[in-house]
């Protein structure tokens, strides 16, 4: 038995290791456009590796029943450590590598397929693929192959310079595939405001997603400001759910009185405002000092009255946003959309070809930060391995 994966990122190699440990005598053949594999391994969580997250709501995900079904017994401790990848949680429930080291983790997983013989192809730039008579042919830039097993574990379009361009999608698309509208994911947002004067700033707050006066998303994080608009994991994860929910006006409250998740309120404010200056300093920094009472039109080097105390308040809970767009593919950490399962069988399989199948960022499924993306593709690839025979 001869099975090709198409993708060298985390969900091929966990694929090629688990089929390969479970069926000994097959030929398991990764192939990589890139030149190297797990370039987004190496990337992931800055370098130290978020390998997943041990909160089991998965009401984070998109498509959430589905990925219920598929990850509800991978157990990503036990199995981490099972390829001798030792693990330890930070911030509350994301999964690190005792060694914080994304390369170390990549290492481990590469000695893994040397040491179980899996073949590796890289530069293998796919361009077309059949099925017929139980095989599937492959074509590729420099030549074809025949193969028994097909699984495509190709990712979405976030990333590119990591590998995954979605070149593949127009020919999922050709063999009848339906494709779910890809959008960049957990990335930067441009505002219709003019902030750069706020470039650099970073602040917590509680951020909140907000459509037609009503609150569908909030959670305190860090938010950082760029040239033309607003970054940080939470801004990223915002992001996702404007496009996922379907947002048409969109836009981002962010509390600055804000006490470990706890608004001020304004009498809290008024005590502090009545007996300095500048109150603000009390809460932000400097720039984003300035930057409120310039849109509050308060002179900041005066004494405030409590009618400037009640305006000034209000700019602060909260200082809102307008979403203008997301950052392109470049810029985002995640694809959303992607292949519907409704072309897949429940082990993953094509409904529409034999010997077929999808694992990973190609499908249609996505999660916010914080180590969910990850543990999806290494979850998928695990539950696939048990059904290729």
């Amino acid at each position: 038995m001869k099975i090709a994966i198409i993708g060298g990122g985390p969900s091929g190699i966990i694929a090629a290791i688990e089929i390969k440990k479970r069926n000994p005598y097959f030929e398991v053949i990764i192939f990589e456009q890139k030149d190297s594999l797990g370039k987004k391994i190496k990337a992931s969580g800055n370098g130290r590796c978020n390998i997943g997250n041990l909160n089991y709501n998965f009401s984070v995900y998109k498509n959430e029943k589905i990925v219920e079904n598929i990850l509800h017994d991978y157990d990503q401790e036990e199995y981490l450590k099972s390829l001798g990848i030792l693990t330890k949680t930070l911030y509350d429930d994301y999964l690190y590598p005792v060694s914080e080291s994304a390369n170390n983790v990549l290492l481990i997983l590469m000695n893994k397929l040397e040491e179980l013989g899996v073949q590796i192809k890289l530069n293998a730039k796919l361009i077309d693929y059949d099925t017929k008579n139980d095989t599937v042919n492959l074509f590729f830039s420099d030549g074809a192959i025949v193969v028994d097993r097909v699984i495509f574990a190709t990712g979405g379009k976030s990333s590119p310079n990591l590998g995954s361009d979605g070149a593949l999608f127009p020919i999922f698309e050709k063999h009848g595939y339906k494709i779910e509208h890809l959008n960049p994911g957990l990335t930067p947002i441009r505002v219709k405001e003019n902030v750069k004067a706020l470039f650099g700033q970073r602040l917590k707050a509680l951020v909140s997603l907000e459509e037609n006066e009503q609150i569908i998303h909030q959670e305190v994080g860090e938010v950082l400001f760029k040239k033309d608009g607003l970054s940080g994991i939470v801004i990223m994860n915002i992001s996702s759910q404007i496009i996922n929910k379907g947002c048409k006006n969109p836009k981002i409250n962010t509390y600055l009185l804000n006490n470990e998740g706890s608004i001020l309120s304004f009498d809290d404010f008024k005590i502090v405002a009545l007996d300095n200056k500048n109150p603000l300093l009390t809460f932000v920094s400097e720039s984003i000092s300035n930057y409120v009472y310039e849109l509050a039109n308060i002179d900041k080097n005066k004494f405030l009255d409590e009618q400037d105390i009640k305006r000034l308040f209000s700019f602060l809970n909260p200082l809102s946003f307008h979403y203008l767009s997301a950052y392109d593919f470049d810029s985002s950490q995640v694809s959303l959309g992607g292949i519907s399962f409704n072309n897949l069988d429940k082990d993953l399989s094509s409904k529409y070809e034999n010997n077929v199948y999808f694992i990973g960022e190609v499908l249609d499924v996505d999660g916010p930060c914080g180590g969910y993306n990850l543990r999806w593709a290494i979850g998928s690839a695990l539950y696939l391995s048990k059904n290729i025979k």
